[in-house]
């Protein structure tokens, strides 16, 4: 197997107090990791194809965490009544293991075919455009030449950064979100005090401590993300005013959407994940002080990602959904990109995004919400490496969906790509539009991330052009364009540069990052908020990562999980209302123009959305508009009193009587509707029908 085949992630420890996921077999040597990986590959294949191939006993969480902690007296008291809930959720873990594809199919040297049916789509994107597209490419290739160029020149220098306490400053706002929108990230210091930030900490391994975490361990590609939801740092995190406010700050910088059902002046919550990350001074990983033995499986893995000299890195929101008609196509979100003219795409536009849908494949972990950023806050400090991203939102986007379509008539040299072969490789005239389209999509597979690779996307050189962040400040505040790729590294954190204890040894030293996108208020993302709510209460996983029965376990009976109370303790009425726990004050009542061209509300004296008095009157139409008295905010467009509208009956339907909406011709139906073929037309073309237009 090819060192390429693997995440490029190598393992590394947490806190010897909650530590999950081991190299449970000793350092492998490449060769060894290369062997024994094929073998691997082998029996996963034959367990999803042959009723006669032997499997591994199931792997039971009762036999992978112990504690001889205070905990485990009360383990003890319900050990019978956790019997059969313990072996079920086992079964359900190990056979998800089993059926899970091994990761030299998805990310390896040669891509793996897809159905037929994607053959029969790739067609009908080309179908007529062969020669503006393979100019388009051409034209693609040299601003992307002089793209890479241009980030490995500047490095670190195209990350802007910005302190909270300079939001509201447009000398400072303008230099960084211009930054921002050429390169698709960006970095606020200090949304979160760093005293929270540590207080926060401390509560989260305490409240790891203190419960039986009956959850699935992380990949061992990627040991430091956690299926833990709901820990007192992301939940204080998420609710806090700061943070509440930056992404505010951040999603308003996209392009107005004022013909659509969007409010990015109010950003709800996306129930993610969290990483930890440490380096522990044996090198070994436990959970409540006992070590967990991963299958030797994942210990070659992990080893395997440590060596690999392959980079890999992650899209989020989809990956086949982005060429498919009823994913991104719906709105025609790419379609300039499909028709050649690449150029006039403009990645900062939300309304070809707030109707897609970017998880057709109910996928573990695929995000259904709209999330106009990716984010993480990190509580403690963040060194560089931790993370790496491409800042270029738009050629790099219009490259991965291109690629498909293309194929180079020389292979790639061996040898480096450092020498003129590999230039030669990566030149135009090396490159053609395939006659025949096949069924390949580079990095991309049903139910997952799209991944840009080495291999598969050797235009990006990813070795040049993924950036990290320098030095950061605990309490700081990443985000980055949704369709920018990124990679989360441990190398960092598994070095002997570490710091050192009074004895002399290595100390076990901590990183906890908070995943945190930007999600804005819209009718679907309220539908999703919904259900996440009914999740927070229960204290179960986050809608998104427990939709296939994979058996993630529940946070409901951990001790210290935190409830609406703290939620409201922290954040207040916004923060309550960013987890669909309180309803969006409207303020003002305000009546709708149905005129198209006019997308501003009307004040007048109609019926007010306050949910204690529905057929309440309001004050004079001249008063001036004001803010309700609990200090959110009241809407100023016709889609943001829309949208909360629809918000409050979706999610307080006993409070609110039942709202349709009226909604106005949009750019992305307008532009949906006018260059790309309708299903019908595309299904005839398929049949060979003539089209008679």
């Amino acid at each position: 197997m090819s060192k390429a085949d693997v995440v490029q992630r190598p393992a590394a420890a947490l806190p010897h107090q909650f530590q999950t996921g081991a190299l449970a077999a000793g350092p492998k040597t490449p060769a060894n990791v290369s062997n024994v990986t094929i073998a691997k590959i082998t029996s996963t294949t034959s367990a999803t194809t042959s009723s006669t191939t032997t499997t591994s006993k199931p792997i039971l969480i009762s036999d992978l965490i112990t504690s001889n902690n205070a905990a485990g007296s009360k383990r003890q008291r319900n050990e019978d009544h956790k019997s059969d809930r313990t072996k079920i959720r086992a079964t359900r873990m190990d056979f998800a293991k089993i059926m899970d594809p091994p990761i030299v199919s998805f990310y390896g040297s040669t891509p793996i075919p897809l159905p037929s049916r994607f053959g029969h789509l790739k067609r009908r994107l080309v179908a007529g455009r062969e020669t503006v597209l393979k100019a388009s490419w051409d034209r693609l290739l040299a601003a992307l030449r002089d793209e890479i160029a241009h980030i490995e020149s500047h490095g670190t220098e195209l990350i802007p950064m910005i302190d909270f306490s300079d939001i509201d400053d447009s000398s400072k706002v303008q230099p960084w979100s211009a930054s921002l929108k050429r390169h698709g990230i960006g970095v606020i210091r200090g949304v979160v005090p760093s005293e929270a930030a540590r207080s926060w900490v401390e509560e989260t391994k305490t409240y790891l401590e203190a419960n039986e975490l009956e959850l699935k361990p992380p990949p061992a590609q990627d040991p430091t993300c956690f299926d833990f939801f709901w820990t007192p740092a992301q939940v204080r995190s998420r609710a806090h005013p700061n943070v509440l406010r930056a992404q505010r700050f951040a999603m308003t910088l996209w392009k107005d959407t004022k013909d659509e059902f969007v409010a990015t002046r109010y950003p709800i919550t996306y129930a993610d994940r969290i990483r930890i990350e440490s380096a522990a001074s044996d090198g070994n990983i436990t959970v409540n002080g006992s070590r967990v033995a991963a299958s030797p499986q994942d210990s070659l893995i992990a080893a395997a990602a440590a060596t690999s000299s392959e980079e890999i890195a992650q899209v989020d929101n989809g990956s086949l959904e982005r060429w498919e008609q009823d994913g991104y196509g719906r709105a025609g979100l790419y379609s300039s990109i499909f028709e050649g003219d690449w150029e006039s795409y403009d990645e900062w536009d939300a309304s070809g995004r707030v109707n897609a849908t970017p998880d057709l494949y109910n996928g573990q972990g695929a995000c259904s919400m709209l999330r106009l950023f990716q984010g993480i806050i990190a509580l403690t400090e963040i060194e560089p490496g931790m993370i790496k991203i491409l800042p270029s939102p738009k050629l790099s986007t219009v490259y991965f969906l291109l690629r498909p379509f293309f194929s180079p008539k020389e292979k790639a040299p061996e040898g480096g790509h450092s020498s003129e072969k590999w230039a030669a490789y990566l030149e135009p005239s090396n490159w053609a539009l395939d006659k025949e389209q096949s069924t390949i999509i580079h990095g991309a597979v049903a139910g997952h991330a799209q991944r840009v690779t080495s291999s598969f996307h050797p235009h990006l050189e990813l070795k040049r052009s993924l950036v990290a962040p320098p030095t950061l400040p605990e309490g700081s505040y990443i985000i980055w364009h949704p369709d920018i790729a990124y990679q989360f590294s441990n190398t960092n954190y598994s070095t002997n540069a570490r710091p050192t204890t009074s004895s002399g040894e290595p100390a076990a030293t901590t990183s906890m990052l908070v995943y945190a996108p930007a999600a804005p208020l819209t009718q679907q993302n309220a539908l999703y908020l919904a259900r996440q709510r009914k999740a927070f209460l229960r204290g179960h996983p986050g809608p998104d990562f427990d939709s296939t029965g994979t058996g993630l376990g529940s946070e409901a009976p951990h001790t210290g999980r935190l409830t609406e109370k703290d939620i409201r303790e922290v954040g207040g009425e916004e923060g309550l209302q960013a987890m669909g726990l309180a309803p969006w004050n409207l303020g003002k009542s305000i009546a709708m123009t149905t005129d198209p061209k006019n997308a501003s509300p009307l004040s007048s004296s109609s019926s007010s959305s306050d949910p204690k008095d529905k057929n309440s009157t309001n004050k004079k139409d001249d008063e001036e508009e004001s803010s309700p008295a609990d200090g959110s905010l009241t809407p100023k467009t016709h889609a943001e009193v829309e949208v909360l509208k629809l918000a409050n009956q979706i999610l307080f339907p006993d409070r609110f009587d039942f709202y349709m909406p009226t909604r106005a011709p949009s750019r992305a139906a307008s532009r949906a509707t006018s260059p790309v073929p309708s299903r019908d037309r595309e299904m005839d073309r398929d049949k060979g029908v003539k089209d008679s237009n």
